[in-house]
């Protein structure tokens, strides 16, 4: 038995057995006994309503015992409450730093409750989205930034932020985020992104004017090269550097057409138009052009007669690049898989391959613009590094994603998932 508890079992026994003594000398031994116990039981309603008193009003007394279970349990008391005391401190400390901190962040941060009301905000919250800490504290976030496609991010929001209109005039736009945390609170980031926007405009608009201004001059390059490739004039000698040359403006030519099609997908408004594609139609004419000469063997699986609502010239794009891809980085014994698959969430169009693979770290950028696995053997067989780039653009202008699964040496299988509402019958 531990020391306090020991102390005061011996006083309670003596305590008792003083009582029991004096009741057999003048006699009444019941009643002595009775007294005592009494007397102890005020004792120890009155330690404990001390206590009570203590933990409710944080005023520490002096106990009158310096031993025993009660001067333990002071002891053991005032020690908790100079922790929490120390505890309440660093916490306090934290606090103010961290709004320190934030308030000095550039981005907008704003505290959100379950019901979505304002709870507090830093101070670039104030020059950014133009909150007041005199009237808008406890106001609902959609109360004051009244976008449309704001509401409906904040009913259901996304890991990925959204643009939405600024509030101020001397900000365009926002890329607004909002990330749950606790019980079902959330913190609300807001940044400017006017000046990105308008250097990625600008940059579309470049390279767009570049495409189209360059076409021009190629074009007649590419008719002087063919005269004079056709020419009996032309000495031996120059033929192999004119084929070169034919060889590199046809891959130039390749290159500005498909940076049109982007720059055109880039900038339409919109989803794309639902007229009717027949994909089993598409498919069998995109592999019969894609079989001729030395490549893989080509395999398809049209499993489902549905056809698609979107713009044929980007669907085509879509199967044309995945299965150009597939061909390009898979030996000549290797074999390419085209498959067509429909099923109660939508409509999958799966190209996969025994090629060389993609390595796990590559899997994210290979849809970026001009990235290459291998540039040599890319460059060698008429790649412009635009193709899956195309493909992810034209997807989401149909509601789809892209999905790509692959190791290094044993092939890649990239899947187009297409929405229901996307799926048609030739007969509806």
């Amino acid at each position: 038995m531990r020391e306090p508890w020991g102390s005061t079992l011996l006083r309670l026994l003596a305590w008792i057995g003083a009582a029991a003594l004096l009741g057999l000398w003048f006699g009444g031994l019941a009643w002595w006994l009775v007294g005592a116990l009494a007397i102890y039981l005020g004792y120890v309603l009155r330690q404990t309503y001390r206590i009570e008193r203590a933990l409710r009003s944080g005023s520490w007394p002096q106990w009158d015992v310096t031993t025993g279970l009660w001067a333990e349990m002071a002891g053991r008391l005032s020690a908790l409450r100079r922790k929490s005391r120390r505890r309440k401190k660093r916490y306090n400390q934290l606090l103010r730093e961290i709004r320190e901190s934030t308030g000095a962040l550039a981005d907008a941060g704003v505290l959100l409750n379950p019901e979505h009301e304002i709870v507090w905000f830093n101070r670039a919250a104030i020059d950014l989205l133009g909150l007041d800490r005199k009237t808008d504290l406890g106001q609902r976030i959609d109360n004051l930034l009244r976008a449309p496609e704001f509401a409906r991010y904040l009913c259901a929001p996304t890991p990925e932020p959204i643009s939405i209109p600024g509030v101020l005039r001397a900000t365009d736009r926002l890329s607004v985020q909002i990330i749950p945390y606790g019980r079902k609170q959330s913190l609300l980031i807001a940044r400017d992104v006017t000046r990105q926007q308008l250097l990625e405009r600008t940059r579309k608009d470049f390279v767009a004017n570049a495409s189209h201004e360059l076409r021009s001059p190629l074009t007649v390059i590419a008719g002087y090269l063919d005269t004079l490739q056709d020419a009996d004039e032309v000495p031996e000698q120059w033929r192999r550097p004119l084929a070169e040359m034919q060889r590199q403006t046809g891959r130039m030519t390749r290159i500005l057409e498909d940076l049109i099609e982007l720059s055109r997908m880039e900038s339409a408004i919109g989803e794309a138009d639902e007229s009717y594609v027949d994909v089993r139609g598409l498919l069998e004419r995109i592999v019969a052009t894609r079989t001729s000469g030395d490549c893989a063997a080509l395999q398809m699986d049209i499993s489902a007669d549905a056809g698609l609502l979107g713009s044929e010239a980007e669907i085509y794009s879509i199967f044309d690049n995945l299965i150009a891809n597939a061909l390009r980085f898979t030996p000549v014994d290797g074999t390419v898989r085209v498959a067509w698959r429909v099923d109660d969430t939508g409509a999958n169009f799966v190209v996969s391959d025994t090629g060389i693979g993609i390595a796990e770290e590559f899997i994210p950028r290979v849809t970026e613009r001009f990235f290459r696995l291998d540039p040599g053997r890319s460059r060698e067989s008429g790649g412009t590094g635009l193709g899956l780039a195309i493909v992810k653009h034209a997807l989401q202008r149909h509601g789809g994603e892209l999905a790509i699964s692959s190791r290094l040496g044993e092939g890649a299988e990239f899947i187009c998932r297409f929405p229901l509402q996307r799926l048609a019958h030739r007969s509806a």
